[in-house]
């Protein structure tokens, strides 16, 4: 198991732990807020194109965010986008930023807090990205929960992101659509989650592990991995 096979199952994790309402999109984006101790996140799918839209937010103050950022054409989530990188910074403290029309456009919100931005993209292709504040101090992140979220988030999320790709992935192979519906199942029963989550927490180790979404589908229908114990009694809301 490669470094991100133990983070890929704390995503599985946080992500049985949040309420199932909503849309998968909506719930990973929580899990995104929860593992980096956000007050608040946003994906906003398109980031740096004229199609550019807001998928999923977790409070009225991340879509403003992410609205100013829109309007001032700059921040973090634009460089995030651009460089690859993980890209945060505080607002409304002793140090400006690089944004100043952001940060006037921040102030107005009232917001005093850090800002950080993770790209979300797969195969070289940029996706969008997710921002996640936190209120009244610098987010103290852990850096390798963020390169884990960069480097994996947007790939587990494809198929929300792009609907196509689950259908290029699996061609015409049957026999491959038949192990990852029933490793879905076995998944989404191990975690009290929907079948769609489960597809993503697959696809999340399977990137996590440097593997296929088949390789993964496949070890569990073998019950050679397990999602089993990961919840812990009480953890579960839905």
């Amino acid at each position: 198991m490669s470094e991100d096979g133990p983070l890929a199952k704390r995503l599985a994790r946080t992500v049985a732990g949040i309420d199932q309402d909503g849309s998968v999109v909506d719930r990973f984006c929580e899990a995104g807020q929860l593992m980096l101790d956000g007050d608040g996140a946003a994906i906003t799918a398109s980031y740096d194109r004229p199609d550019r839209h807001t998928l999923s937010s977790t409070s009225a103050l991340a879509s403003m965010i992410e609205d100013a950022q829109d309007v001032a054409g700059e921040g973090p989530g634009f460089d995030a986008v651009q460089t690859g990188d993980v890209v945060s910074a505080d607002f409304g403290m002793l140090t400006p930023t690089p944004w100043p029309l952001l940060e006037d456009s921040v102030a107005a919100l009232g917001f005093t807090g850090s800002i950080l931005a993770l790209p979300l993209a797969t195969a070289g292709r940029s996706l969008g990205a997710l921002v996640v504040h936190k209120h009244h101090s610098a987010l103290s992140f852990d850096p390798p929960v963020a390169a884990f979220l960069g480097r994996n988030l947007g790939a587990a999320l494809i198929e929300q992101l792009d609907p196509e790709e689950l259908e290029r992935e699996l061609t015409d192979d049957w026999s491959a659509r038949a192990v990852v519906h029933q490793a879905t199942g076995m998944v989404a029963v191990q975690l009290h989650i929907r079948p769609d989550d489960a597809l993503v927490v697959l696809r999340a180790h399977a990137y996590g592990d440097g593997t296929s979404l088949v390789d993964v589908a496949a070890a569990v229908v073998d019950r050679d991995l397990t999602f089993d114990g990961l919840v812990e009694k009480g953890d579960h809301h839905g």
